[in-house]
C-alpha cells in the first residue's frame, strides 16, 4: 500500500490505520463487558475447577479489566473516529500518534538518524535522538515516560514510530522520513 500522505502547504499527515484498530477496538469492548459481568454477578463464574475461583477473587478481576479496558475502550474509541493524523511531518519535527505510548513531538533539531527495526512485528521505524534521557522526562505522564524508557532498552531510542497503526508501506514512509531529515540537516547549516 502507498503511503496515504494527506499534504497541506505546511505539514504532511499520514492517518490512522482504522481497519486495524477496529479489531482492537471489539476485543477490548467485549473484554470490558466480560469485566462488567463478572463485577455485575461474580457468583455465576464460580466453578470448581480452580484453586482461587471464590466469588471475591471473581469480582476482583472483573474490577481490574473494567479499570484496564475502559480506558483504553474509550482510547480506541477516540483514535477510531476522532482522530485523524497518527503522523504529522512539518518543519518543526515529527509528531507521533501512532499508538497510545507514543512520544509525542520529536523536533528536528534532536534527531541524529533514523533507522528500521524489521526483527520484531510490528515493523518500527527508530527515531534516534541526542539526549534520549531528556526526551523520555519530557513525555506528559509516567505512563509515557515508562513506555519511552522501555522503548530506549529496547531499540536504543525512546523515539519509536510504530507503522502497522498507520495507514501507510513501511519502506516509502522510512525512506520520506530519512529523506526529510536529510534536508533538514542540509538547511540547517
Amino acid at each position: 500500500m502507498k503511503v496515504d500522505f494527506n499534504t497541506d502547504a505546511d505539514h504532511i499527515d499520514v492517518p490512522i490505520n482504522k481497519y486495524g484498530l477496529t479489531g482492537s477496538l471489539f476485543v477490548l469492548f467485549a473484554a470490558f463487558l466480560l469485566g462488567l459481568a463478572f463485577v455485575a454477578s461474580p457468583a455465576r463464574f464460580v466453578t470448581e475447577s480452580y484453586r482461587y475461583n471464590t466469588p471475591q477473587s471473581i469480582f476482583v478481576i472483573g474490577f481490574f479489566i473494567v479499570i484496564v479496558c475502559g480506558p483504553l475502550t474509550a482510547i480506541v474509541f477516540y483514535r477510531i473516529f476522532v482522530m485523524k493524523s497518527g503522523l504529522t511531518v512539518n518543519m518543526d519535527g515529527i509528531t507521533n500518534n501512532s499508538y497510545i505510548g507514543s512520544g509525542g513531538f520529536i523536533n528536528w533539531n534532536t534527531i541524529t538518524r533514523i533507522n528500521k527495526e524489521e526483527g520484531d512485528y510490528p515493523i518500527s521505524i527508530v527515531v534516534h535522538v541526542n539526549s534520549p534521557d531528556e526526551f523520555i522526562q519530557s513525555q506528559s505522564n509516567m505512563l509515557k515516560r515508562r513506555a519511552a524508557a522501555d522503548r530506549y532498552k529496547k531499540y536504543g531510542s525512546p523515539a519509536v514510530i510504530n507503522t502497522y497503526s498507520l495507514k501507510c508501506d513501511y519502506d516509502e514512509l522510512y525512506w520520506f522520513l530519512t529523506d526529510t531529515l536529510k534536508t533538514y540537516k542540509e538547511a540547517a547549516k
